[in-house]
């Protein structure tokens, strides 16, 4: 296996962190969006259109929540740690990627193929059954 120039860890977690944060943020957005309706209250935009008040408190609460889980000791701690282990991991190279994936797709079109031969063997003697 190929060993390529690393990523040092803390930049891997930031960016995790990151893209973590959005995905809360959108989570949250819709959470709160729903909440705002069932409560009968206004979503008022708050810059433009498209930003309004569950999209400021959804996106502000995930940032918090980063923020917060990046200063937390533990959690930075097995942040790194998951990041460093990922460093060790040995990737599969172009080739060995799609040798494997000929493998399962071959392996997936016989399995479907002798699936079906059971279906259609099972729906014959089901048929003279009843």
């Amino acid at each position: 296996m190929e060993k390529g120039p690393g990523v040092e860890p803390k930049r891997v977690v930031a960016i995790f962190y990151f893209f973590a944060a959005v995905v809360v943020g959108i989570f949250l957005e819709k959470i709160l969006a729903l909440g705002l309706s069932y409560a009968r209250l206004n979503d008022v935009a708050v810059l433009g259109d498209d930003w309004t008040l569950s999209t400021l408190l959804g996106y502000g609460i995930a940032a918090v929540l980063a923020v917060l889980a990046w200063r937390s000791p533990r959690v930075n701690a097995v942040s790194m740690q998951v990041a460093q282990e990922l460093e060790r991991v040995s990737w599969p190279n172009l080739r060995e990627t799609r040798a494997s994936t000929v493998a399962v797709v071959v392996f997936t079109f016989v399995a479907a193929f002798l699936l079906g031969i059971f279906d259609v063997v099972w729906s014959r003697l089901s048929s003279l059954v009843y």
